[in-house]
């Protein structure tokens, strides 16, 4: 269940992400505005397209819904958050009066907001697919209130999955990698908040993708080495490659969400 969710977001953040990229090419920026919705057909997004477009005639709409996740999308060329929070007043009364709203209208408008990065845009969305059965009230999304991001890499899928699923009941965004190879271009891709990685990883170990990342200033360091290696050779090794802590295996997950959260409070 868990897989098929991650996989049906990162859906939904590709597609939105390209409206967001065509949007900004075009006009330098664009509102976003995410709403979970019941029963959304063709019908019901002519007739709120039409209407978001009465409110303003200089702006293009974009909508779409998404089925598995039941959020629908709205993008706004040249949406700075202002207009873009004016034009979910529309769309909210719209959903409500059509009793389709099932929970917060999440707004934002890049890159004002944030840069429209994958992991930035993900974020967003969950923030608005999480908030289905709480009252229909309009929230602004920022970067600075997104859910935390972090990146797995190990070989173990059981040590993957169970610190996958702790952590996500904890509201972080999970991402996972099997080699250092992978976790590297995941980590090029998302920019995750904290990198966890084993030191013994194929194709690029773990002490390379230390170096690797550290060479990304946007990540500051955060990454925590898990590890059967429990020599002080290695962790000399791993501090000295740029980890920013250290945790041997077998695993204490309260120490490991303990070390989490103290390295990502300020994210």
């Amino acid at each position: 269940m868990a897989v098929v969710l991650r996989n049906s977001i990162q859906e939904i953040t590709l597609q939105l992400l390209q409206f967001i990229h065509s949007a900004i090419k075009k006009s330098a920026s664009c509102g976003v505005i995410m709403a979970p919705c019941a029963n959304m057909n063709q019908k019901t997004l002519d007739q709120a397209k039409m209407l978001m477009s009465q409110n303003d005639a200089t702006q293009s709409v974009h909508l779409f819904y998404d089925v598995p996740n039941q959020v629908l999308c709205a993008v706004l060329d040249c949406g700075t958050l202002g207009s873009t929070h004016y034009a979910s007043l529309v769309l909210k009364d719209f959903l409500q009066n059509q009793h389709l709203l099932q929970g917060q209208l999440i707004v934002s408008s890049f890159p004002e907001n944030g840069n429209p990065t994958e992991s930035a845009v993900a974020k967003f969305i969950l923030q608005a697919i999480q908030s289905k059965g709480n009252e229909g009230d309009i929230h602004f999304y920022t970067e600075a209130n997104a859910a935390t991001s972090v990146l797995i890499a190990d070989t173990d899928d059981v040590v993957r999955e169970f610190i996958k699923i702790r952590l996500e009941l904890k509201g972080y965004r999970v991402y996972e990698a099997k080699d250092g190879q992978e976790a590297y271009n995941i980590f090029v891709r998302v920019l995750p908040d904290l990198v966890i990685t084993e030191l013994n990883l194929p194709i690029m170990d773990g002490y390379q993708l230390i170096r690797q990342i550290q060479r990304n200033d946007s990540n500051e360091g955060k990454v925590i080495v898990l590890t059967d290696k429990q020599l002080t050779g290695d962790m000399s090794r791993a501090y000295e490659s740029g980890a920013s802590d250290y945790v041997t295996k077998p695993l204490s997950i309260s120490e490991l969400e303990w070390k989490i959260k103290r390295l990502t409070t300020n994210h």
